[in-house]
């Protein structure tokens, strides 16, 4: 059996570089070009490599190339959106590679496919990549517009990452209409659950806030009140803390804010959002 290493270098890196476009897409996650290529390419050199070497690239090893080129692209700076990032990874992977081989197995497709790009077709037959692409490309357009056919509500929703005190929070946020609230400087303020909130706080304060306590006097500069008013709670008063910066995406909408206000919801929202965005803040340039 021979392989022919530059069919395969460059037949892995483009998948991979197909996959890792793909799940960032279904997550819009954004990403530079430059990092792209070196995130699909790159595990493709070390595999390419390590059959030069005769060492055999088990699952492990498959494994540990996939993180790498996924570290490498996006970056992610959480453990969430991290395994976010993986699992649409793994979709993408079975889309282009695990739908298609199954349907050549079934089906004997390749027959209809056509020889005539390939010298031989005992080993990597290049109309098989070139025709992946094309029905992954197909799947994936039919599959946007049935989410916008039928994803009444995705429009109101968005993701927002959080960083204060060198942490960062990624979570699905909610566009609510209802969220009027500002402070005196006349900032929109983001309302976001207590669970949330506790790894960007003081530790001390995050713990008296989860026990229902006062909080200590020393974190007092940290915080600020405002009033509220919510369907079933006549007044009441908001904490406030302030986050360096504030990114909010819905699609290929991106704004990003410094210094802004962070009100803490003791409880937990309900329809799967972990926060309250006012939708102005989407409207606005971004500061």
């Amino acid at each position: 059996m021979e392989l022919y290493i530059d069919v395969v270098f460059f037949v892995n890196g483009i998948c991979s570089c197909l996959t890792l476009w793909t799940a960032g897409r279904l997550l819009s996650r954004k990403c530079r070009w430059w990092q792209l290529i070196l995130g699909g390419f790159v595990p493709s050199l070390f595999f390419c490599l390590l059959l030069v070497f005769g060492i055999k690239t088990g699952f492990v090893l498959s494994a540990v190339m996939m993180l790498l080129g996924l570290e490498i692209t996006y970056f992610p700076k959480s453990f969430s959106g991290f395994f976010q990032l993986l699992a649409a990874l793994g979709i993408a992977s079975f889309l282009l590679g695990g739908f298609l081989e199954m349907l050549f197995a079934f089906t004997d497709a390749q027959r209809f496919l056509g020889k005539g790009l390939t010298i031989s077709v005992s080993m990597m037959p290049w109309q098989r990549l070139l025709w992946g692409c094309l029905l992954f490309y197909i799947l994936l357009k039919a599959g946007g517009r049935w989410l916008e056919c039928h994803g009444k509500n995705r429009g109101q929703y968005c993701r927002i990452i959080v960083e204060s005190g060198g942490k960062t929070v990624n979570c699905t946020g909610f566009l609510d209409t209802g969220n009027e609230l500002r402070t005196e400087a006349g900032k929109p303020v983001v309302v976001l659950e207590l669970a949330r909130c506790v790894p960007l706080l003081p530790k001390e304060s995050a713990l008296c806030l989860l026990l229902g306590k006062s909080l200590p006097e020393k974190d007092a500069a940290f915080f600020s009140q405002i009033p509220f008013a919510a369907v079933g709670t006549s007044s009441g008063m908001l904490t406030l803390f302030t986050a360096e910066h504030l990114t909010i995406t819905q699609g290929k909408i991106r704004r990003k804010y410094e210094q802004m206000p962070i009100g803490i919801y003791m409880d937990r929202f309900t329809g799967g959002s972990a926060a309250l965005v006012p939708p102005v803040l989407l409207e606005e340039e971004g500061i």
